[in-house]
């Protein structure tokens, strides 16, 4: 089975490419803030941030016709990309910014190039799962890693929405606001809500989570947005 990488949704093949070898898997590196302390053995550690992750890919072209306009199609293509994924996979990165490298152009039908996407640390679940909670249920995380989901407050009115112990207040006028984590915005379409939350965004830890809902909410959708380092 030919290994194929989705970019934006579009394959290699429609783009008249072909990933020349199977990339090495790229993993984040952390960096951590180290410390020793008098008449204690060893340092302490805490985690500063995750790094970006590097994907390279080895790209080649042939045909049977000058390949050089069409190159400059496809780095377009690959400079104005947002996401990325292989055939064979089940998650997607988040890409930052993409680097070309030099194009083997011997001969006018064929191109080979390396290109390297900077993405963010995260795998992310392809297939995201939506889950309907009313009044109080468990979610799992099957992720490897917190998640920032997305909820959809499906009534109006005031409640409170409490998730693993942390309680978020709301007081709002519409139905079907949405209360984002990972831009940290509330809203309904255009209008930000912000002035009707009070409590942190949600984070969905890594296997059980427990939501309640209480006051005048029933129920909310959520995206669990797993993702994987």
């Amino acid at each position: 089975m030919s290994l194929h990488i989705v970019v934006d949704g579009v394959f290699d093949s429609d783009m008249l490419l072909a990933v020349a070898d199977r990339p090495k898997i790229s993993n984040p590196d952390f960096e951590y803030e180290s410390e020793y302390v008098e008449g204690r053995n060893g340092s302490l550690n805490r985690l500063k941030y995750i790094k970006d992750v590097t994907q390279k890919v080895q790209f080649n072209i042939l045909e049977n016709f000058n390949v050089k306009k069409k190159l400059r199609h496809i780095k377009s293509w690959l400079f104005n990309c947002q996401k990325i994924y292989f055939s064979d996979d089940i998650v997607y990165r988040k890409v930052k910014r993409v680097q070309i490298g030099d194009i083997d152009n011997e001969i006018a039908e064929y191109g080979s190039f390396e290109v390297s996407f900077i993405c963010d640390p995260f795998e992310y679940l392809r297939d995201e799962r939506e889950i309907t909670v009313e009044k109080s249920g468990t979610i799992y995380n099957h992720g490897t890693v917190f998640s920032l989901p997305k909820m959809e407050i499906l009534e109006s009115g005031q409640g409170t929405i409490t998730i693993n112990g942390s309680p978020v207040k709301l007081n709002l006028a519409v139905e079907h606001a949405y209360m984002d984590s990972e831009i940290q915005e509330i809203y309904k379409d255009d209008k930000n809500l912000g002035l009707s939350m009070i409590g942190d965004f949600p984070k969905l830890n890594p296997g059980k989570n427990t939501i309640e809902i209480s006051g005048g909410l029933n129920s909310i959708k959520i995206k669990v947005r797993e993702r994987y380092l």
